[in-house]
């Protein structure tokens, strides 16, 4: 895991409520240098191999479920959440290898972030247990 920009951390009291206990076994991923900027940790990712997606609804958007991931084993696949008043970066989204919506139905044309995130990564995790499995 990885945050950015203004997305609270631990130790901050919110995070350490939210996570009852978690949040000392997820790593944050974090360079020497501290907290890098969305931008800067997607082009540290690319440059690692990771297949970066922006998860934004946008016009360029694909539906998560049409996206074709990367087929083999690595698991090298990040994704970049937003916030929910005004979402990925441009600069960012441009340098994502693609990007990627949820498809709502109604009015609302997306969910909040925490829902959108445990959505994402579970559907993930499960293509990449069949990936494995094959």
């Amino acid at each position: 895991v990885r945050l950015c920009g203004m997305t609270p951390r631990p130790p901050h009291p919110k995070v350490l409520k939210t996570a009852m206990g978690a949040a000392e076994y997820v790593s944050l991923g974090e360079d020497e240098e501290g907290v890098s900027t969305t931008l800067q940790t997607v082009l540290d990712l690319k440059s690692k191999g990771y297949k970066v997606f922006g998860v934004e609804t946008t016009e360029n958007a694909t539906s998560l479920w049409d996206t074709p991931m990367p087929h083999d084993d690595t698991g090298s696949i990040a994704y970049v959440f937003g916030n929910e008043l005004i979402g990925v970066d441009v600069q960012v989204l441009h340098e994502c290898d693609g990007i990627v919506c949820l498809p709502t139905y109604g009015i609302k044309n997306s969910l909040n972030v925490a829902t959108c995130v445990g959505i994402i990564v579970w559907d993930t995790l499960r293509l990449l247990q069949k990936v494995t499995r094959n």
